[in-house]
């Protein structure tokens, strides 16, 4: 995990550079419907809140019950693998009523790719093992951009390594308990990609909400002494302003802010914050590997919920 994080220094640049010089497609965001389970769930989100709400994310299984959605519409299917199942009979089932089926993937030979209209690699370095996903997250995040014609013309990742990682090791008020992400707009897609890191890399429970949403009954679950709270925020919105209270309350809060007015930018840098946090955590509690690696019985079952 930790080597994969450090190549996104050079390999998420080198694709984004590699995107500019392909050409953009012509739909309207409106015209788009993603798609995606797990990490690559928050990567359909980020599109749909890029877009302002203008393109759609669905959970891939869900969309199949309401299949006609994809009619004339540019169905994107984001799956790093390639090989999930709800990902493929998804493909199938809208060729009869999508405008064209495009496949965000690392394997542009897998049965999702081979399902759809169009490949868009994602291309990076892999460590070769199997690990929790962090440059496959951010590199989808670039082309989900660039189906939008809103990738930076630059990235400095070199700064946000240094910075996050620093970040992420002082961030003391982690507790024992479970975790919450708050977020509004790209900040709530990120905030789901947060929960997925905890969950996959320390085994800890872990949810993203709405700021909204906090105030009503979820507030009532949290436990001041044991659980954390991260609150993204982009400026002066709802996510600062509920850290300002909880902090003010005694809740375990911790605010993650940049008020960059680049949103990829911007959203580029609290993913990779994000990881960092999951890899600081872990290595403060001494952990060797990722914890969804260390149960292979959980491991075997959740293969084959998947695949």
């Amino acid at each position: 995990m930790a080597e994969e994080i450090s190549n996104q220094m050079q390999d998420v640049p080198r694709f984004a550079s590699h995107l500019r010089e392909t050409r953009v497609p012509e739909p309207h965001p409106s015209k788009f419907v993603f798609a995606g389970s797990g990490d690559s769930y928050a990567a359909a989100l980020f599109a749909q809140e890029l877009s302002r709400g203008r393109a759609a994310a669905s959970d891939p299984y869900e969309l199949m019950r309401s299949i006609k959605t994809t009619k004339r519409k540019n169905l994107v299917i984001v799956s790093v693998s390639g090989k999930t199942r709800a990902n493929i009979d998804l493909a199938r089932r809208a060729k009869r009523f999508a405008r064209k089926r495009v496949a965000i993937t690392s394997n542009p030979d897998s049965p999702l790719a081979r399902q759809c209209d169009e490949v868009l690699p994602l291309e990076y370095r892999s460590a070769g093992v199997t690990t929790a996903g962090t440059i496959s997250f951010t590199c989808s995040l670039m082309a989900c951009a660039f189906l939008f014609r809103q990738l930076p013309k630059t990235l400095n990742v070199r700064a946000i390594l240094g910075e996050s990682a620093h970040w992420a090791k002082s961030q003391t008020l982690v507790g024992t308990g479970s975790f919450l992400f708050i977020g509004s707009g790209v900040n709530y897609a990120l905030s789901n990609y947060g929960a997925a890191k905890v969950r996959e890399v320390l085994g800890a429970k872990a949810e993203a909400e709405y700021p909204e949403q906090l105030g009503h009954a979820r507030l009532f679950t949290i436990d001041k002494k044991r659980d954390c709270i991260i609150c993204i925020s982009s400026g002066q919105d709802k996510a600062r302003r509920l850290y300002e209270l909880l902090n003010k309350g005694g809740f375990r809060t911790s605010l993650l802010a940049d008020p960059n007015a680049n949103i990829v930018q911007t959203s580029l840098k609290v993913a990779i914050y994000l990881q960092q946090l999951a890899l600081a955590v872990a290595r403060k509690r001494g952990m060797k590997t990722c914890a969804f690696l260390s149960d292979r019985r959980k491991l075997e079952l959740s293969s084959k919920m998947i695949y």
